[in-house]
Formats: structure tokens, C-alpha cells, sequence
């Protein structure tokens, strides 16, 4: 198991470089040869009194680059690292032997969007005097559904990745700005850009994978509206879609045949509709949007503040992409 390196060095021994306009910490660490998600934290406890609010770094301000570790890049990082170990980062293309509990998923590939990240956290809200944000819940539920993927013999990519955080039992996520789009591109501030992005990692992958017949995107998000709002997890699909309005369906079915399930007294008013939303336009794979809940609103937030919960999301989710891979 790899854990991120120790930096003790004297400063005037380390590699130095001055920011200029539109310079991250991803994008330094890039252009410096360094895989950026396993020395951004070393980066970042280096240069802690030049990093702005939300890891901005500042023009003309002169930065340090971590000493580099040799045999850093041929180490192997697991998934069950992933999961145990908050300090590791993620590697998508693992398949662990000793996690795979059936085939159910095999043959299928599936591009795990979590919604927001980097400079953007998403909708807010503040508990008990703490704030907590959209982007840590879809983070970690998104987590565990790909554990969950793997479990069942299926290959994933997270799109969104964060180099320190793995799946966490807390109520109260602390939120952080470190996130980062696959391979290991900055998260831009710009929304659009971000959107763009995200969907360019998943085209770039799908052109690499199109020997996998069943390819979906799964994107999730939390919803904000107003704290009386109470709602079910709904979906959307692209409108021109059959295919991935279909996963919606199933889905959507999933959730409403578990509640009866679980809870038979309660009802569920999820529905499926068609969306013209930049990411789900534009990826060549077709597209769920799953909004899981409104952060403002009290009995919504239970779905997602309570571990067990955000488990039992991601168990419906997969349970509802076998059936439909099935």
C-alpha cells in the first residue's frame, strides 16, 4: 500500500517555479513530470502560506515542487487501499480477485461522474454550525458504487477523482477543493469549461473501450432547493436517448420496487424525464442523471448524511444497472 510520500526537505534544495496566469497545482505538477494526484497534498504542505482559499495559487508568487520519488510511479495502489485508507488515490483499472463476488457485470463499462468538485462544491448547506456540500455525498456515493461495480466483475472510470478522500463513515463531510478530472486535468473554474471537460474524459476513454458493448455514463448530483422541498431520487436522460432513457427507467423502477420493499407504507415519486444537459449531450455513451436528494431540506438529507444510507444508495443504483446490463 502507498501512502503519500513525507516532505521534510529544505526548502533552497527544492526545484522552485513562479506562477503565471491561470497556473494550478494539478497543472504545475503536470508540466513538472510529477503524476499530480499522488504529491498535490505534499504540494500543497510546502507551499501552505502561498495557497489562496479553495487552492487558488497566486500570480508571480514563487512555488516549490515537492522532491520526486523515483519508484513513486511503479508502485501499485488498490482499490481496497482506495477504500480503507483516506491518504491514497485512485487507480481505475484494478480488478482485485478477492472483491469479486459474481460475473453479473462483466463485459459492461461504466464513466462515474460525481457532480462538481475542484473550485465548485456545489450546493451548501450548513448543519450543527459546519458546512457541508453536494460535491463530498456525490463523491462518496459514487465510490461506492464503483466498489460495487468491481464486486460484481463490471470495469469503471471515475471521472472525478480526489486524491486524499476514500469512502468515509462521518455524517458531516468536510468539504475540500482538491478534486480533479480524469487522467489528472485541474477542475477549471468555468462552468462550462468544467462540463466540457468531463465529457471529453469520457469520450477520450470511450474511443479507447469500444470493444465493451454495454458503456453507460452515470452522473450524480444533489439537488438545492428550498428546505421545505421534499423530494425522491429522480433521473434524466438525454431526450434523444432510447437507450439511456431506458436505464432511467430501470432504475427509476429499482427505487420504486425497494421502498415498497423496505418501506411499504411510504410511497415513491421518482419520476424519469428527458433533459437537454450539456454533459449528457455531449458524451458518446449514453447517459443517467440521477439526482439523489435536496441538501436544504431535512428529511432529504438523511438519505445521504447517514453512511448507511449513501450504501444503500449505491446498492439500488448497481442493483438497477445489473438488471438493466442483464
Amino acid at each position: 500500500m502507498i501512502n503519500n510520500p513525507t516532505f521534510t526537505q529544505e526548502l533552497d534544495s527544492l526545484k522552485s517555479i513562479v506562477a503565471e496566469k491561470g497556473d494550478g497545482i494539478y497543472k504545475i505538477l503536470r508540466e513538472n513530470g510529477y503524476p499530480a494526484e499522488y504529491y498535490y497534498n505534499a504540494f500543497k504542505t510546502i507551499n501552505n502560506d502561498k495557497i489562496k482559499e479553495k487552492d487558488q495559487l497566486i500570480k508571480g508568487e514563487t512555488y516549490y515542487l515537492p522532491a520526486f520519488i523515483e519508484e513513486f510511479n511503479n508502485d501499485i495502489i488498490s482499490l481496497t487501499d482506495i477504500i480503507t485508507n483516506d491518504s491514497i488515490a485512485i487507480d481505475n483499472h484494478l480488478q482485485l480477485a478477492d472483491s469479486i463476488i459474481d460475473t453479473q457485470l462483466q463485459g459492461a463499462l461504466f464513466y462515474l461522474i460525481s457532480g462538481h468538485g475542484g473550485p465548485d462544491p456545489g450546493a451548501v448547506t450548513e448543519i450543527n454550525g459546519k458546512q457541508i456540500s453536494e460535491d463530498e455525498y456525490a463523491y462518496d456515493i459514487t465510490l461506492r458504487i464503483a466498489r460495487k461495480i468491481e464486486a460484481h466483475s463490471g470495469k469503471f472510470f471515475m471521472i472525478i477523482n480526489d486524491p486524499d478522500d476514500g469512502i468515509r463513515e462521518d455524517e458531516l463531510l468536510d468539504i475540500d477543493y482538491d478534486e480533479y478530472c480524469y487522467p489528472q486535468e485541474e477542475i477549471p473554474k468555468n462552468q462550462t469549461q468544467r462540463l466540457i471537460q468531463r465529457a471529453d474524459a469520457v469520450n477520450n476513454l470511450y474511443e479507447e473501450n469500444r470493444d465493451y458493448k454495454y458503456q453507460r455514463v452515470i452522473i450524480l448530483h444533489l439537488d438545492s432547493r428550498s428546505t421545505g422541498a421534499n423530494v425522491d431520487v429522480f433521473f434524466y436522460h438525454f431526450p434523444d436517448s432510447k437507450k439511456g432513457e431506458a436505464t432511467a427507467k430501470t432504475l427509476q423502477s429499482t427505487f420504486a420496487a425497494k421502498y415498497a420493499e423496505f418501506q411499504p407504507n411510504r410511497g415513491y415519486n421518482g419520476t424519469v424525464t428527458s433533459r437537454n444537459l450539456l454533459v449528457i449531450r455531449k458524451v458518446l455513451p449514453p447517459a443517467v442523471y440521477i439526482e439523489l436528494g435536496n441538501i436544504q431540506n431535512e428529511r432529504d438529507r438523511k438519505r445521504f448524511i447517514k453512511p448507511n444510507n449513501r450504501e444503500a444508495l449505491a446498492k439500488w443504483i448497481v442493483e438497477g444497472l445489473i438488471e438493466d446490463f442483464q
